[in-house]
């Protein structure tokens, strides 16, 4: 779906960072020692239409690892850092958390989409605007829902929710386990990506990591990422489920959704994070698709080890860069409030973890938190 070319993306980016180094300076936060999307990102040469705007609220904390505590390779507790009275993009904030709100609102009284967007769009794609309009949520877009500065933006993806430490919904911060595994943080621009959806695209779902029991009612990822995605007449034609472990292929099939059936391939073995390895996902997809396909990535193994090889892959790989439209990442590193649940599987910085996934998204793949 993207359309990709020589330009440098630092150009671009350089002056939303410099106004966010003079914001943090004004009130009396130390500045950091180099300015940087990330510091492990080498800009890649090669972005011509794509152009990518962090919100004001995720640039605070990319900018501000070091002086926010947020490289320290211990348990760090990142709810303060949100509802800190005292910080300078507190109103901010809070008024992102109510905007958000008033998002799940609209998401949940949203009426489906029944069809295959795909099936309305035009030979000469001339009637993109008319097959769109019906995924909008508000008539103005989501620049009608979040204030200027408050969602990150791309323009082949539209808005995101920005990248924040928490690395899930603020309302974990309650201390209870009711909103642990809520997904009502993420931030999907279903215009925006229809707006960029090829006719003859097609659409994948690479689930590394499947968990297809129900525990304690949560959906599994496959059933929910197909779900919301149907809704707004996103049909996906193949979905690839890789399991963390062997289960019983009757427990499978028998929660596989009947819409799903002809589109699942379930393989019931773990992944392999050697590069070309047959059983490494992102071999499937360099070897049968291409940039005009509409790809989604979920990866969450529970394996620190395994899982952050190929997140590493996808963000130093041009290749794959090129193909990957979204990535959805449960990014196991030493989050205080998360660790009873992630246990030994947590490891790594948080700031380690913002600055691989800005990075991706500086580089035209729009990645979000996995809870």
């Amino acid at each position: 779906m993207k359309t990709l070319g020589k330009e440098r993306i630092l150009s671009r980016l350089l002056p939303c960072a410099l106004i966010v180094l003079i914001f943090i300076k004004s009130s009396q936060f130390r500045e950091p020692s180099k300015v940087a999307v990330a510091r492990n990102y080498n800009p890649l040469e090669k972005v011509s239409h794509f152009h990518y705007e962090p919100s004001m609220l995720e640039s605070y904390f990319i900018v501000n690892l070091e002086a926010l505590g947020l490289r320290i390779k211990n348990r760090t507790r990142t709810c303060p850092l949100i509802f800190n009275a005292s910080s300078p993009i507190n109103d901010d904030m809070q008024a992102y958390f109510r905007e958000l709100d008033h998002y799940n609102d609209l998401m949940k009284n949203v009426t489906p989409v029944e069809y295959d967007l795909r099936k309305s769009i035009e030979h000469d794609e001339s009637n993109i605007e008319e097959v769109c309009s019906v995924t909008k949520i508000h008539p103005d877009g989501l620049g009608g829902i979040f204030a200027k500065g408050h969602a990150s933006i791309s323009n082949t993806m539209g808005a995101m929710e920005p990248l924040l430490p928490v690395f899930r919904s603020q309302k974990i911060c309650d201390g209870s386990r009711r909103h642990l595994m809520s997904m009502e943080y993420l931030v999907h621009d279903f215009y925006s990506m229809c707006k960029n959806l090829k006719r003859h695209s097609r659409n994948i779902f690479v689930d590394m990591g499947a968990s297809l029991e129900f525990h304690a009612g949560i959906t599994s990822p496959a059933v929910y990422i197909n779900q919301i995605f149907r809704r707004f007449g996103f049909h996906f034609d193949h979905i690839y489920a890789y399991e963390i472990r062997q289960v019983p292929s009757a427990r499978v099939y028998e929660l596989v959704p009947n819409e799903l059936m002809d589109s699942f391939h379930w393989m019931n073995v773990g992944v392999d994070p050697e590069p070309g390895a047959k059983l490494n996902p992102f071999t499937t997809l360099l070897n049968k698709f291409n940039s005009d396909d509409f790809i989604v990535v979920k990866l969450d193994i529970d394996t620190s080890s395994i899982e952050n090889r190929l997140a590493l892959q996808l963000r130093n790989d041009d290749r794959l860069l090129e193909l990957v439209d979204l990535f959805y990442f449960e990014d196991h590193r030493l989050q205080a409030e998360l660790m009873p649940w992630w246990g030994k599987s947590a490891n790594g910085s948080i700031g380690e973890s913002l600055e691989l996934m800005a990075g991706m998204r500086a580089n035209g793949v729009a990645s979000h938190y996995w809870p």
